[in-house]
């Protein structure tokens, strides 16, 4: 007598291998999805920071101070954006500019030299 069909060990073996497919394309849809939402943050932020520098050199240079921040709306997100300028040698000065979603954790640097005036 011959049956057909299939038994409860091959059908639980047959689950097992479907449930470990569908959690691995899952974690990948996940990490491409949060690697393409960073990677858009640090395409901004350098966007901003070279920005940044553009209007350092100018219609913003800087005055007395050497340390500035601020906060700008970009690509509709919130960024923080601070500057630091310092003496780097009698004809240049080292501007860095570093650009995050927090004051704290910055995504993007910028160092460049500007010709002092």
């Amino acid at each position: 007598m011959l049956k057909k069909g299939f038994s409860l060990l091959e059908v639980g073996v047959a689950l097992l291998i479907l449930g470990l497919a569908v959690t691995a394309i899952f974690q990948f849809i996940s990490s491409t999805t949060l690697s393409a939402v960073q990677l858009e943050n640090r395409s901004y932020a350098r966007q901003i920071a070279s920005n940044r520098l553009a209007l350092i050199q100018t219609i913003e240079p800087f005055n007395d101070s050497g340390e500035r921040t601020g906060q700008i709306s970009f690509g509709g997100k919130s960024f923080v954006w601070s500057e630091k300028i310092e003496t780097a040698s009698p004809e240049f000065d080292q501007v860095s500019i570093k650009v995050g979603l927090s004051q704290e954790f910055s995504i993007f640097e910028l160092r460049s030299f500007i010709e002092k005036k």
